[in-house]
């Protein structure tokens, strides 16, 4: 089976700005049956052994993003939707333009919102997070 691949494309600047990544980024993937795309609220649709990649682009170039983390949000219990994040050394450098990973063939169908944290730039309020999208797991 085809790999997904899902764009992230960042509004940096507005991101930055105003101190939050869901109304600043869009997400769209190659998989014709997804949903919400090019919102932030992406909901991919896939099945279980399938290869899921994410790819970074900011819209200015002057204020790159890239990806420093990826989580599923029942691992880590978070339930705020956006913001800074406030303990951005929790995440292990170097930040990827790309990330990729394999959806378990043990997950039972169904949807699995994830925790993508962003960092735009650099600096204190530089690492930001959206818990929107999500990930449909078929059967």
């Amino acid at each position: 089976m085809p790999p997904v691949n899902i764009l992230i494309t960042v509004d940096s600047i507005t991101a930055l700005s105003t101190g939050a990544l869901t109304e600043n980024i869009y997400l769209t993937d190659d998989n014709p049956y997804s949903q919400d795309k090019g919102t932030g609220h992406l909901k991919t649709n896939c099945v279980r052994g399938q290869t899921i990649t994410w790819k970074a682009l900011a819209v200015d170039v002057q204020s790159p993003a890239v990806i420093a983390d990826i989580a599923f949000v029942d691992d880590i219990g978070v339930t705020i939707e956006s913001g800074v994040d406030p303990a951005p050394e929790r995440y292990v450098k170097p930040r990827w333009l790309t990330w990729s990973g394999i959806i378990p063939y043990r997950l039972n169908p169904g949807i699995y919102h994830y925790r993508l944290a962003i960092q735009v730039a650099s600096g204190k309020r530089s690492t930001m997070f959206t818990t929107s999208p999500a990930l449909i797991v078929a059967a």
